[in-house]
């Protein structure tokens, strides 16, 4: 977009006062998995915020630092970066404040504008007088040309509004649609996770810390393929069309440079040293499975037809092995045999693979008492709907 745009004045400007300076920046995340992000994100070496916020994290750096944390982050549900913070005590105070704000460092006449907002806590609480404000006062900034998202276009910018206590907090979205739509899994099984969650779980459960992953309820393999990508360091959003493609600043250049130093640390399958065994006792379930292994993931990755009762724990290659367990639960399985499948899952693993460390979903203290098995920590999250928790044995 920058290298498109022919007022040398405005280039110049955004070129100092976007592209040259830090900026701050917030990745969401699944409430209860913050910790888990913020190690995430510290690993690839992105300055983070010493302030807990729930439901994300927050981090600074240049333009570049968004476009590798988009890219690479596993765990983040969207990142968005923070450009502006207006008082709105009153109507008055707000749209002055608006109107002489740089929009056209951030917003161009061409891509069509749309809005989240949200408000609390606030003298100005109606959420639609809230977006009036803000495209009438936009658009007398950038001029009457400027185009307003309706649902005939087929990208847009998302401006983000959060009103509390009386202060606008205003973002960008950086990432689009959510970012477990890795656009890697096509189909999805019964009540399957979030690929996100998925490897938020891996993470916690310190899955490089391990040799073989044993995924034996794999259902549409979420668990498994996300492992994979992340012993290969098989970037997980590497394809996808970001609306940061769309601003003003953006120069194909320097993305295409971060890209490609993220692609060079790509290992193949055959050079980790690890393994994958994926199985479900659901035929369906591993058909669904088998289709949504990337092609450069099959020879690593071959889930089969397989009851979890009847392993034992000599299939297991030597090293250090992680079971991931996500169960039935809720409308895929009677509340009353509910506790019964927990009891038999942890004797399974008390009898048959004593040696290996687990995560584990459970929904209610009345199946983690019917599993019986030791943990060290646990994590309640909502998954569905439904409260429930995964307990780590390390």
């Amino acid at each position: 977009m920058f290298d498109r745009i022919t007022d040398k004045g405005l280039k110049r400007r955004i070129k100092q006062h976007v592209i040259a300076l830090e900026h701050k920046f917030f990745a969401s995340v699944q409430p209860g998995f913050e910790q888990t992000l913020a190690r995430e994100l510290s690993s690839i070496d992105l300055p983070l915020s010493s302030v807990f916020i729930e439901g994300g994290v927050e981090f600074t750096g240049q333009l570049s630092s968004c476009y590798k944390a988009s890219m690479l982050s596993r765990t983040a549900s969207r990142i968005i970066m923070r450009i502006a913070e207006f008082k709105s005590h009153n109507y008055f105070e707000l749209e002055r404040s608006i109107r002489n704000f740089p929009w056209e460092l951030y917003l161009g006449k061409d891509v069509p504008i749309d809005f989240s907002i949200s408000s609390s806590n606030s003298m100005i609480y109606h959420t639609g007088k809230l977006k009036e404000i803000f495209q009438k006062n936009i658009k007398e900034r950038l001029g009457k040309d400027l185009l307003f998202f309706d649902g005939d276009y087929t990208s847009s910018l998302t401006l983000l509004v959060r009103n509390y206590k009386n202060i606008a907090t205003v973002s960008i979205d950086a990432s689009g649609e959510f970012l477990y739509k890795r656009g890697i899994k096509i189909y999805a099984g019964k009540a399957s996770l979030r690929e996100t969650l998925a490897s938020l779980i891996l993470l916690e459960a310190n899955l490089n810390d391990y040799d073989v992953l044993l995924d034996p309820m794999c259902g549409s393999g979420t668990f498994s393929i996300e492992a994979a990508l992340i012993w290969t360091k098989t970037p997980p959003n590497i394809d996808r069309a970001f609306p940061f493609k769309l601003w003003p600043s953006f120069k194909e250049r320097n993305f295409n440079y971060v890209k490609s130093e993220i692609l060079k640390e790509v290992i193949a399958p055959d050079k980790t040293g690890k393994a994958i065994i994926t199985s479900d006792i659901d035929r369906e379930a591993v058909a669904i499975a088998c289709k949504n292994v990337p092609s450069h993931l099959r020879d690593f990755l071959k889930p089969d037809v397989d009851d979890f009762f009847s392993l034992k724990e000599s299939i297991l290659p030597k090293g250090k092995s992680l079971i991931v367990l996500n169960p039935p639960y809720g409308k895929r399985i009677k509340a009353s045999d509910t506790n019964k499948l927990y009891k038999e899952i942890g004797s399974k693993i008390r009898r048959d693979f004593r040696k290996c460390n687990y995560a584990i979903i459970a929904p209610g203290e009345e199946a983690e008492k019917a599993l019986a098995l030791p943990y060290k920590r646990k994590i309640p999250f909502k998954h569905g709907g439904i409260p429930v928790a995964v307990i780590f044995s390390n």
